[in-house]
């Protein structure tokens, strides 16, 4: 067999085609009748229309989406949220947590760095001077901050600032678990051409009476600004009509009054939801803020290849450690 045919044999296998090279169908697509006991062979889908197919934007990316490597399987969720990660940390060295501490200015200075932030309890002020600083905070946030950056420095914060993806977030809970009792359907996405984008099941807690519901996760910042605009009650009814469009009895089986909706760009101390460096961004200002400003080090989900995640903030704050320690051992050389 040469490699013309072994290409014709893996096509032919991987879209199910048939001695003719056709597709007609498969049981991939599901049945209209389940395959069961006796004579029941089942019956598959009828093939979509070729022509429908291909209008589709499926295939342009969330046909593979899981298949990418920051979203393939096995994905493990803590316990609980992913909120669970932050406060296992919290436990380990709440000790050391300034908690209410807005940081209004950052200054360099000839042994360091020096710090200014308010306490939003008491509303008192308090300067802070240490030998080096571990600056993670967003750069959509430092960027509006009083600071003494280098000019160049500057102008990459600012940079990165306009880089944000500013995603929107819709969620309820059910009345009950209807996903699992009308179409039996365990955790995973559906995706849609509405606005809402997806809506994302739970992948755990099955078979209990009740359940939250993603009603839609948008990250198209055209989109998310128009839908961040709306007041929330507006945003959560929209979201249920469009999700009509995939379960017709969506309406009757959410609980809209308590419907939670968070844009992400509006999100104070956040002012977004992950960066999104495009490629000449990250040769220049990405790559000049993996160099400390002086004593000042730049961390964050920023500041990876794994942006969006905390495995980037962790990995970051990693290296600045790490490059504080080389610091240090350099001085003292």
């Amino acid at each position: 067999m040469d490699d013309q045919e072994r290409i014709i044999e893996m096509v032919k296998s991987f879209g199910s085609l048939n001695a003719d090279l056709l597709y007609t169908g498969s049981s991939r697509a599901g049945y209209t009748e389940v395959p069961g006991a006796g004579l029941k062979s089942g019956k598959t889908y009828d093939p979509l229309n070729f022509s429908e197919l291909l209008k589709s934007d499926f295939w342009e990316y969330k046909m593979n989406f899981g298949e990418g490597y920051s979203h393939s399987a096995t994905m493990l969720e803590p316990v609980g949220g992913m909120d669970q990660i932050a406060k296992a940390f919290e436990q380990r060295v709440s000790n050391l947590i300034r908690y209410n501490a807005e940081v209004t200015q950052i200054r360099k200075t000839g042994s360091g760095v020096r710090l200014v932030y308010t306490d939003k309890t008491s509303g008192n002020e308090t300067t802070l001077d240490a030998n080096f600083a571990i600056c993670t905070i967003p750069l959509s946030v430092l960027n509006t901050l009083d600071t003494d950056f280098s000019p160049d420095y500057q102008n990459a914060i600012a940079i990165g600032a306009k880089s944000y993806s500013r995603p929107v977030k819709h969620g309820f809970q059910s009345k009950r678990r209807f996903w699992e009792e009308d179409y039996q359907i365990y955790g995973g996405i559906s995706w849609t051409t509405r606005d809402i984008t997806q809506i994302w099941y739970p992948a755990a807690g099955f078979h209990q009476p009740t359940g939250i519901i993603i009603g839609g996760y948008i990250w198209n910042n055209q989109i998310c600004d128009r839908v961040a605009a709306m007041p929330i009650a507006k945003r959560l009814q929209t979201a249920v009509e469009e999700g009509k469009a995939i379960h017709p009895s969506y309406g009757d089986e959410l609980n809209l009054d308590t419907g939670v909706s968070v844009a992400w760009g509006k999100i104070p101390y956040s002012l977004g939801g992950w960066m999104r460096w495009q490629q000449e961004a990250r040769e220049t200002a990405y790559r000049l803020l993996n160099v400390p400003d002086g004593p000042i080090y730049f961390a964050g989900e920023h500041m990876s290849y794994l942006t969006g995640w905390q495995e980037g903030a962790v990995l970051s704050a990693h290296d600045a450690v790490r490059g504080i320690s080389a610091q240090l051992q350099g001085m003292q050389a």
